[in-house]
C-alpha cells in the first residue's frame, strides 16, 4: 500500500522508493538492533548504523527518513520474535494465550531495552498487526466480544511487561543464600528490626524459594483463572 507521505504517515504506508541494491532496510534494522542489544537503545543513531554497515549516514535516508523511523521499524521487528506458528495454537484459550505471554516474557529479556519503547512509539506496523491478530486468536475459545478480549490482553500484556520489568535488575537467588553478604545482611537487618515474617521468610533457603519461571506461570496462571471465574463461571 503506498500513500502519499506526510509527516505522521506510517513508514509501512509510504510510497516505497527506489532501492539502492547494496543495501536494504532490513539490514539497516538489523544494524540497529545489533546496537541496541550490545550498548542499549540510547547508542542507536543513524551515524552509528552507517558506520556499522560501512556506508555513509546519507545512505540510511534512502530508506529511513529519522531515527523515528528507525525506532518504528525496530519495535516491529522485535513483534516478529513473539509471533506463533499456527500448529501452536489450541482451542483452550488459556494454553494458547500462555504461549503469547511466554514469547513476549522471552523477547524482552532478549532485549531489555525494548522497555523503554513502551509507550514511547506508537506506530503500529505489519508484524504488529499479527501479533495482536494472534492475541485476538488466542482467546477465540473464550467467545466474548472484541472490546472484552482487548481487556484481556491489555491485562496479560501489563502483567507480562511488569514482571519482566522486575525480574531483569533482580539479583539471582544465590546471591541471598545463607552464607553471602547480602543474604548475612538482610537476616540481620530483618531481625534487629522486627520484622518477623521477613525473618521467617528469609530463614528458608533460596534453593527452596519459586524460580522466575514458575513464578512467572504461577502469576500467570492465577490472573487468568480470575478471568475465566468472572466470564464463565469456570
Amino acid at each position: 500500500m503506498n500513500v502519499p507521505k506526510t509527516a505522521d504517515t506510517p513508514i509501512w504506508a509510504r510510497s516505497t522508493p527506489r532501492r539502492r541494491p547494496t543495501l536494504t532496510r532490513e539490514e539497516i534494522v538489523a544494524a540497529a538492533l545489533e546496537i541496541a542489544n550490545a550498548d542499549g537503545l540510547d547508542a542507536v543513531s543513524m551515524r552509528r548504523v552507517a558506520s556499522r554497515l560501512g556506508v555513509g549516514a546519507m545512505a540510511l535516508y534512502t530508506h529511513v527518513d529519522s531515527k523515528d523511523d528507525l525506532l518504528d521499524l525496530m519495535t516491529d521487528a522485535l513483534a516478529e520474535e513473539v509471533l506463533l506458528d499456527d500448529a501452536e495454537f489450541t482451542a483452550d484459550w488459556r494454553e494458547s494465550i500462555t504461549k503469547v505471554a511466554r514469547r513476549e516474557r522471552a523477547m524482552m529479556k532478549q532485549h531489555p531495552w525494548v522497555s523503554e519503547l513502551v509507550g514511547r512509539r506508537s506506530m503500529i506496523g505489519p508484524k504488529a498487526l499479527l501479533h495482536i491478530e494472534q492475541s485476538l486468536r488466542a482467546l477465540d475459545g473464550l467467545d466474548v466480544p472484541a472490546a472484552k478480549a482487548v481487556q484481556i490482553i491489555n491485562a496479560v500484556d501489563q502483567y507480562t511487561i511488569g514482571y519482566v520489568l522486575r525480574e531483569t535488575p533482580t539479583a539471582p537467588l544465590q546471591a541471598f543464600a545463607h552464607d553471602s553478604p547480602t543474604g548475612t545482611y538482610l537476616r540481620e537487618a530483618a531481625a534487629s528490626a522486627g520484622h518477623e515474617r521477613l525473618a521467617r521468610l528469609l530463614r528458608d533457603h533460596p534453593a527452596d524459594l519459586p524460580g522466575h519461571e514458575e513464578s512467572f506461570d504461577q502469576g500467570l496462571r492465577w490472573l487468568l483463572e480470575g478471568i475465566a471465574r468472572e466470564i464463565t463461571g469456570a
